[in-house]
C-alpha cells in the first residue's frame, strides 16, 4: 500500500510533463472576423469655415408654362478646398406660394455624364408642403479639389398645374454610408408657372450634351429617354427585339432596388436640410 501513492504522483507528474511539452492547442474561432468597413468619402476643410462645394443655379429661365416643353438650366458644383470630393447627391427643393405643387406634376431630370443619360428626379412632398427630390440613380458626382463641375438639368410641369410661383433650391448632400453630409447649398432661384397654352406641346426628349470626358473621336451615345414622372401609359416597347431597351430596363429594377433606401434618405436629409437653414420664403 505504501507504493501507491507513489505511483499516482508519478502519473501526475508524467502527465504535467506531457502537457509542458506538448503543443498548444486552440480552438479555430466559430466565426470569421469581418474586415473593417471602408474609410467613408470626405471633402476637404474649406478655409472661411463655409460650405467645401459652392452651389449655384443659373441658365434657367422666369416663365415656365404649365404641360410646355423642358427648360434646360445648370447646376455648378465648384469645390472651395484642396481635396477631391465624391459621392456627391445634390437634392432640390421646391416651394411654391399657394402650397398646391404636387410631386406628380413635376418632371425633373438631370444628365449623368457618366452614363451618358438623362436621369428623372422622383419628388416627394415634406410637411411643410414643399416637394423634395434627390439625384439618384448612380453613384454620385465627383468634384475635383479647386474644381468646378457643371451639371445639365431640365424641368418642366404637366399640363394640369395651376399657375404658381415656385421657389428652387438645391442642397448638397455627401454620402456617407448609410448617412450623408451637408456640403452646399444654392441660392433661390424664381419661377412663374403660367397656364397652359391652347396647343402646348409636350416635353421633348432635347440632345444630350456633349461629354468633355469621352476620348477624343469617340462620341458618348444619345441618352435613354425617360418616361413621365407622372406614370401615365404608354405602349410598351418590344424588349425582344431590342436588347438596349432591355438592359436600360434590367438596369432600372437594379437601381431601384439598390438606391430606393438611399433615395429615401437623401430627400429627408434634404428635408431637414432646408429646415434647419430656412432662409425666409416668399409666401
Amino acid at each position: 500500500m505504501a507504493s501507491a501513492p507513489l505511483r499516482l504522483r508519478g502519473v501526475r507528474a508524467v502527465t504535467v510533463a506531457a502537457a509542458a511539452t506538448a503543443p498548444l492547442a486552440i480552438a479555430a474561432p466559430a466565426f470569421a472576423v469581418p474586415a473593417p468597413d471602408p474609410p467613408a468619402p470626405t471633402c476637404g476643410t474649406p478655409a472661411g469655415g463655409g460650405f467645401p462645394l459652392d452651389t449655384r443655379i443659373h441658365g434657367g429661365p422666369a416663365d415656365y408654362p404649365a404641360g410646355g416643353p423642358f427648360q434646360t438650366w445648370k447646376l455648378d458644383l465648384t469645390n472651395t478646398t484642396d481635396a477631391p470630393c465624391s459621392e456627391v447627391h445634390p437634392v432640390l427643393v421646391l416651394a411654391d406660394r399657394d402650397r398646391a405643387l404636387r410631386p406628380e406634376q413635376i418632371r425633373f431630370e438631370f444628365y449623368d455624364a457618366g452614363s451618358a443619360r438623362w436621369r428623372p428626379v422622383s419628388f416627394e412632398s415634406t410637411e411643410e408642403a414643399e416637394n423634395v427630390g434627390a439625384f439618384t440613380g448612380f453613384g454620385g458626382f465627383a468634384v475635383p479639389a479647386g474644381g468646378t463641375l457643371t451639371v445639365p438639368v431640365r424641368l418642366t410641369f404637366e399640363a394640369e398645374t395651376a399657375p404658381d410661383e415656385v421657389v428652387v433650391n438645391a442642397a448638397v448632400v455627401q454620402r456617407r454610408g448609410e448617412d450623408g453630409d451637408w456640403i452646399g447649398e444654392s441660392g433661390d432661384y424664381r419661377l412663374t408657372v403660367g397656364p397652359a397654352g391652347p396647343a402646348t406641346p409636350t416635353a421633348p426628349d432635347t440632345p444630350a450634351p456633349a461629354d468633355p470626358s469621352a476620348p477624343p473621336g469617340k462620341a458618348a451615345r444619345p441618352p435613354a429617354p425617360t418616361a413621365p414622372a407622372t406614370g401615365t401609359a404608354e405602349a410598351p416597347a418590344d424588349t425582344a427585339q431590342d436588347p438596349e431597351l432591355a438592359s436600360t430596363g434590367r438596369e432600372s429594377e437594379t437601381y431601384a432596388w439598390v438606391f430606393g433606401p438611399l433615395a429615401a434618405g437623401l430627400v429627408l436629409l434634404g428635408a431637414l436640410v432646408v429646415r434647419a437653414a430656412r432662409r425666409p420664403r416668399h409666401r
